[in-house]
């Protein structure tokens, strides 16, 4: 290639790089633009060089060889290369020009009817026709490609992204190395397949094998279909070569599939599978100390609820190791049989524990106490408290109030009243007492109130009954039965264990009730509410009563307008002014009607979105239940058996449980 007159390109261009210059004039005629010389002579640092810019590029044509004037030419401003005539027979090409790889691909082009004067030049290696003669045989513009300066691996890449659907125009430019158009149509990969990846999957028929290449599991394996025997010579490298024609290069399973030409005919043959990306673990903490759980209540194979089962606490010295926190790990990304990346997520890391009596050691992940006292795990906060023990019942007319936590070891007994800024715990039995916690309760031994204490807590309840109690939860509230209690539970009431019931009286959860048995035989009333009842109720029956009042509104401005019809006349009546006011006021009453429908249709909405609100029954619902959700009520008029209840629309509906063995459900209570 002759080399450049340092003097002409220096002048002209101020020492700019050719390859610059040419992605310059490739971007404009890429976008349709006219081809500027003149504002590309402007950049000269020799003003007074040159006369114009035609003589600009002339000069700059005329100091570069053959082979570079026709790159630039092919890149930016010459005519499109004109093409022979496309031949029709093998004798047509000598066989002393061409190479015999070379007639292979033309004779292959010829047979299939392809037109091979797109590659038919003996300038191209066969290498660079059989990129061609694939892409014709793929119905893609070969004209993307067909250049002989681009090498056959960058063809390659631009063939793979037509058939893949890709804008290939980002990155078909002479200009660009194959690692930049490997890089640029991975890029352009992972954005449609992150928009769709369920059509990513493709098959193919390949014409010198007559083999079907195929993906499946959004590109996450490819099989191989063969129509007949592959040649006994076909090698595991011609395998390999073949899969690569068409995109799949990564996670292939050659070494396992044994000699090519013996593979069977017919069958799908597994011969790539991709890499799943793996999501981090997330971070979690390790604890130290003996007895501490989180969990409910033990229940044994028997169903029998052991409360006693339950601790929360356990005493600690200072300095004594309390946890270990084990940090997230980082994900493992994926590959697809096309070798395109998948990214994963890394764990999500936990806060630090509250430092306030425990303190963290040098390696960032070791906690351990700062002081003697109660170690207690709630919610995931660890913490070390003070509390406040008692060995013997609490008896009538003592009043105690704590910040901490309060242990009572025996019973609490009627009229007491305890108060703790922490949680209550109570070993044994409560009678009429009133129980009021900044967190959480726990009656081991359940309660009795006679319908005179009060239960009451910031968080959860847990009892082993709840007889004749009034009770109120800001979370869970949870129960072996209830029976002729008023419960309230900002969260969910659930009743486990082998007597799991809900008997008389009223129990409120707002995200649902879980019991076995609700009512009895001798239909005692029991009440039943879920879901954010009266607030819904309430604008639900405001819709109902402003729409019965504006019908009939509407309907006596109908019979005045109708009057004025029957006194003067339909002809002259319509344009009577108090007709005229009365159609005024009509139509204000039509919008308002359509305004009140559209609310009563966003309620309709609201409630079917309510609808995983549930009242589920694991034996059965008696007649005279009451059963009331997201506003709606409805009285059982039968035993119902194994059901889950829920609201839809202005109804209540019901499904049978799984295990009941009854119908596919969708019932609606009448």
């Amino acid at each position: 290639m002759a080399e450049l007159e340092e003097e002409s390109l220096d002048g002209l261009f101020g020492g700019d790089d050719l390859l610059d210059l040419l992605d310059m004039v490739q971007n404009k005629q890429d976008s349709g633009e006219t081809v500027d010389v003149e504002s590309l002579a402007a950049v000269s640092t020799n003003e007074n060089s040159l006369a114009s810019s035609e003589e600009a590029y002339q000069k700059l044509m005329n100091s570069l060889g053959t082979e570079e004037a026709i790159l630039l030419d092919s890149a930016g401003t010459a005519a499109p290369e004109v093409k022979p005539a496309p031949t029709h027979s093998m004798e047509e090409y000598d066989k002393s020009v061409y190479g015999y790889p070379q007639l292979d691909e033309i004779e292959k082009g010829l047979q299939r009817g392809l037109d091979v004067s797109f590659y038919d030049s003996a300038e191209l290696t066969f290498r660079q026709m059989r990129e061609i003669r694939i892409g014709l045989e793929q119905g893609l513009d070969v004209s993307w490609f067909c250049s002989k300066y681009f090498k056959d691996s960058q063809m390659r890449e631009i063939r793979l992204g037509l058939m893949e659907g890709l804008d290939v125009s980002g990155y078909a430019r002479l200009i660009y190395s194959l690692p930049d158009m490997q890089r640029r149509r991975q890029e352009l990969l992972k954005a449609k397949y992150a928009r769709n990846a369920d059509n990513m999957d493709f098959q193919v028929r390949d014409p010198d094998t007559e083999a079907i290449i195929y993906t499946m599991d959004k590109l996450m394996s490819a099989y191989i279909q063969l129509k007949k025997p592959l040649p006994e010579k076909f090698s595991r490298k011609n395998l390999e070569v073949l899969l690569r024609i068409y995109g799949i290069e990564n996670g292939l399973l050659l070494q396992e599939l044994g000699e090519p030409g013996k593979l069977p005919v017919g069958e799908a043959i597994l011969v790539a599978k991709g890499e799943y990306p793996v999501t981090g673990e997330d971070g979690f903490y390790e604890y130290f100390v003996d007895d501490l759980d989180e969990m409910g209540p033990h229940v044994d194979e028997d169903g029998n609820v052991d409360y006693m089962a339950q601790k929360q606490f356990c005493y600690i010295q200072p300095g004594q190791k309390v946890a270990l926190y084990h940090p997230a790990t980082h994900g493992k990304p994926g590959k697809t049989v096309k070798g395109m990346e998948l990214l994963t997520a890394t764990g999500r890391n936990l806060p630090r524990l509250s430092l306030e009596k425990i303190r963290i050691l040098d390696d960032g992940v070791t906690y351990v106490s700062k002081k003697e006292g109660y170690v207690s795990l709630n919610n995931g906060i660890l913490n070390i408290v003070e509390q406040l023990e008692f060995k013997e019942d609490i008896g009538y007319g003592n009043n105690i109030k704590f910040d901490g936590n309060i242990y009572i070891r025996a019973n609490v007994l009627e009229s007491a009243v305890i108060q703790a800024g922490g949680d209550i715990i109570v070993d044994g039995f409560v009678e009429s007492a009133i129980l009021k916690s900044g967190k959480d309760i726990i009656l081991r031994k359940g309660v009795n109130a006679d319908n005179k204490g009060e239960i009451e807590a910031a968080g959860n309840i847990v009892s082993a009954f709840l007889e004749n109690a009034n009770v109120i939860a800001g979370g869970s509230i949870e129960a072996d039965y209830i029976l002729n209690s008023t419960v309230f539970s900002g969260d969910k009431v659930t009743t486990k264990g082998r007597r799991s019931m809900i008997c008389g009286g009223r129990v409120c959860a707002k995200n649902g009730i879980e019991t076995g048995t609700v009512g009895n035989k001798f239909q005692i009333k029991t009440t039943l509410e879920a879901g954010n009842s009266s607030e819904r109720s309430e604008r639900t029956s405001e819709l109902y009563r402003r729409r019965k009042e504006l019908a009939a509104e509407m309907e006596k401005v109908r019979e005045g307008m109708n009057t004025v019809l029957r006194k003067v006349g339909a002809l002259n009546g319509r344009t009577n002014p108090i007709y005229l006011k009365f159609q005024d006021v009509l139509e204000q009453q039509k919008k308002e009607m359509a305004a009140l429908n559209q609310m009563e249709e966003e309620e309709d909405v609201e409630l079917n979105n309510a609808s995983r609100i549930f009242v589920s029954v694991a034996t059965i619902a008696y007649e005279n239940t009451k059963l009331v959700i997201n506003g709606v009520s409805r009285v059982l008029k039968q035993d119902i058996v194994k059901a889950r209840f829920f609201s839809k629309g202005r109804e209540i509906s019901y499904d049978r449980l799984a295990d009941s063995g009854g119908s596919s459900g969708g019932d609606i209570l009448v």
